[in-house]
Parts: C-alpha cells; sequence; structure tokens
C-alpha cells in the first residue's frame, strides 16, 4: 500500500480501488490525487542543472531568475522578500460599527412594513438599496441586517403589487 505525501506534511496511505481518484487528507482536509499503480512519471522536460530552490519558500525556480515569483524574495535569501504596501485604510472604512448601526433600521422598516403595513415595503427596500451603496463607496461590506431588512422590503413589495393587481381585476371582473 502506497501512501502520498500531502502538503500539510502528513503521509496519506492509500488503497489500490482510489488509483486514479481525489482522496482527502484526514489531517488537514485538502484533496490529494491518488495515482494509479506502476510507473513513476517521466522526469521533467527541465533539467535540475536549470533549477535551484529559494531559500525563503523552498520552491523550485530557474536559476536564471533574480528574484522568486512564489515569494518575491532574493532567491539565495540574503535579502527578505518584498512585502506590498498596504494601501491607506480611508477613515471611514475604519469605522466599522457605523456599517452596522445604519442596518438595523432597514431590517425594522422591511420588518413592520410585511407584517403591518405593505406601503413601508418600498421603503425599506430603498432604504436598502442606499445603505448599500453608501456601503459600498466606503469600502465596507453591509451587515446582514441592512441586507435582510432591503430583502424582505424586496418581498413585501411584491406581494403588494400582486396584492393590488388582484384587487384591480376583481373590481374589473365584478
Amino acid at each position: 500500500m502506497a501512501a502520498i505525501v500531502c502538503a500539510c506534511g502528513r503521509q496519506v496511505p492509500t488503497q489500490p480501488e482510489w488509483a486514479g481518484q481525489w482522496i482527502t487528507c484526514p489531517g488537514c482536509g485538502g484533496s490529494l490525487y491518488a495515482p494509479f499503480p506502476g510507473d513513476k512519471p517521466s522526469t521533467p522536460t527541465v533539467a535540475a542543472s536549470d533549477t535551484r530552490l529559494c531559500a525563503l519558500c523552498a520552491e523550485t525556480i530557474p536559476v536564471a531568475d533574480t528574484t522568486c515569483r512564489y515569494c518575491g524574495s532574493d532567491p539565495t535569501g540574503t535579502q527578505p522578500a518584498r512585502v506590498p504596501s498596504a494601501a491607506p485604510v480611508p477613515a471611514a472604512a475604519a469605522a466599522t460599527s457605523t456599517a452596522k448601526d445604519e442596518g438595523f433600521p432597514v431590517l425594522m422598516v422591511g420588518l413592520v412594513g410585511l407584517m403591518f403595513c405593505q406601503l413601508l415595503c418600498p421603503v425599506a427596500w430603498a432604504m436598502g438599496s442606499s445603505y448599500e451603496a453608501k456601503c459600498r463607496e466606503r469600502g465596507q461590506s453591509p451587515s446582514s441586517s441592512g441586507h435582510a431588512g432591503k430583502i424582505i422590503g424586496i418581498i413585501g413589495t411584491v406581494t403588494l403589487v400582486l396584492g393590488l393587481a388582484y384587487f384591480v381585476l376583481s373590481l374589473v371582473a365584478g
């Protein structure tokens, strides 16, 4: 019985009936391919003398490369990896509590509109759309309560329109 070494370092034993199938590593849950038993694959087309290992990340790279394409460092290990500079965070994006606070009223208007007065549902839909647009401008993701309020507003608006259409049709038919 052969074993496959996962990227997490764990040896995963294989069964002959698993040949050619994807299996799951019990250590990290990653996907591994169980090869067919038999000869090993042919050697790579690049000669071993044309490649080297990066001193920082241990990936195989061509000898001619002056920087590692995987980690961006000097392959000899004499210079640290280039760390991309982080973009400045806008002040509005730093305040995440405001995004969550603004979504709650949208949810409340949507729920009140759905339960008591469906004329509020289009208002909740509009409030939810405006709230999501403001969050996108600030670079934030909208809170789930604001998104849920918008969806409730959409559902309530659709039922309101269907109810009005039924009412009009019943007047016309009667």
